[in-house]
């Protein structure tokens, strides 16, 4: 497993290191998901500055769609926030946040402070 998950209040932080696998992204979600505190998140934020390397391709983020589509019926007021600096994350979640298939406003960030700065603005709106 190359992630943790990090429960917040309002929301969860899914920060991946190492070789980061399909399995590894898919397992996440189901994670997050499943839990009983899905229904009050409000953010997401995949934080993938301390991956090694992507073993994820385009349909795999399909995948990971698709269950967030179903997901959303529980939940839709959910951002997600990726982080990152490597080039091939940041096509798979540009791929990610154009499909017809997302659910969630979704961006992506080169910093933790600029991710959290979107997510405190968007929760600063629900008030």
């Amino acid at each position: 497993m190359s992630y943790e998950i990090i429960w917040e209040s309002r929301g969860v932080i899914k920060r991946f290191f190492g070789i980061v696998t399909n399995h590894d992204m898919v397992q996440s979600v189901i994670d997050t998901e499943n839990d009983v505190r899905f229904d009050g998140y409000r953010y997401v934020i995949n934080d993938f500055l301390d991956i090694t390397e992507l073993q994820v391709t385009q349909s795999d983020v399909d995948e990971v769609s698709v269950m967030d589509k179903k997901a959303s019926a529980i939940n839709v007021r959910i951002r997600i926030a990726v982080v990152t600096t490597s080039p091939d994350v940041v096509a798979l979640a540009k791929h990610y946040a154009t499909s017809p298939l997302n659910a969630y406003p979704t961006k992506i960030f080169s910093s933790l402070t600029d991710a959290r700065r979107w997510i405190e603005l968007g929760l600063a709106r629900l008030k």
